[in-house]
């Protein structure tokens, strides 16, 4: 990008491929690898590593260079749980907003509507790939009409993370779909008014996202992806 610096260069493509797997959890990353990969030098590169691990996405060993932070067990309990706090209140406030914010209900209502639309067509990557963008358009909402800034500061924050399980959470063919109507079912509670509706949705459907990524670790075998997490 025009005016971008190699540093930020560097930085957005490691987080980016970091975030999309194609880096996985536990990889070495050498500053030499990287650079090459990347064609930078060494000091934007070592920028690069500083500020990601400053973000919990790489791990910086004395003596052993870097690599791309392993995913837990536990840190996927510790996530999900959080999540489940922040996001339900998230969602009863957006609830309530909506009631009287008309430019916050139009976002939720087209969001909704393309959900009921696809949710109408077979499985394709093209399907898949609009149903990610929708997800991403729901939480930027929820995000954008909660009326406690540090909470969606908070929330925010915990994305990058989030969006690294988002292979493992829908690596069981059904997950998509369960995953659409779970989204459908927040949407509507939150254009009902529904706060207590809205917060039991979002919890349930991060209870069911955990459940699934857990269990795809516990049976490695029946999923569609490589998974690589640690029992730690």
């Amino acid at each position: 990008m025009a005016g971008e610096s190699k540093s930020e260069q560097v930085y957005g493509q490691l987080k980016t491929d970091i975030l999309n797997g194609i880096l996985s959890p536990g990889q070495s990353l050498s500053a030499i690898d990287v650079g090459s990969r990347y064609s930078a030098s060494r000091t934007p590169v070592r920028q690069a590593f500083l500020r990601l691990e400053a973000e919990g996405l790489v791990s910086l060993v004395d003596r052993q260079g870097a690599r791309v932070a392993p995913i837990s067990i536990k840190s996927v309990r510790d996530l999900f749980e959080l999540r489940i706090l922040l996001e339900a209140a998230a969602a009863r406030m957006v609830a309530e907003a909506v009631a009287r914010d008309g430019a916050a209900r139009q976002q939720f209502e087209e969001v909704a509507e393309a959900l009921e639309a696809i949710a109408e067509e077979e499985p394709s990557d093209s399907r898949r790939d609009r149903f990610y963008a929708l997800t991403e358009n729901y939480d930027q909402a929820v995000i954008a009409h909660t009326r406690n800034s540090q909470l969606a500061r908070s929330i925010a924050e915990l994305r990058p993370h989030t969006e690294r399980l988002r292979n493992i959470a829908h690596s069981r063919p059904d997950r998509l779909d369960v995953s659409l109507a779970e989204h459908l079912s927040m949407c509507r509670a939150i254009l009902a008014g529904d706060g207590a509706a809205a917060a039991a949705a979002c919890a349930e459907h991060l209870t069911q996202t955990q459940k699934t990524i857990l269990d795809a670790v516990v049976d490695p075998h029946g999923s569609a992806v490589a998974i690589d997490l640690v029992t730690a």
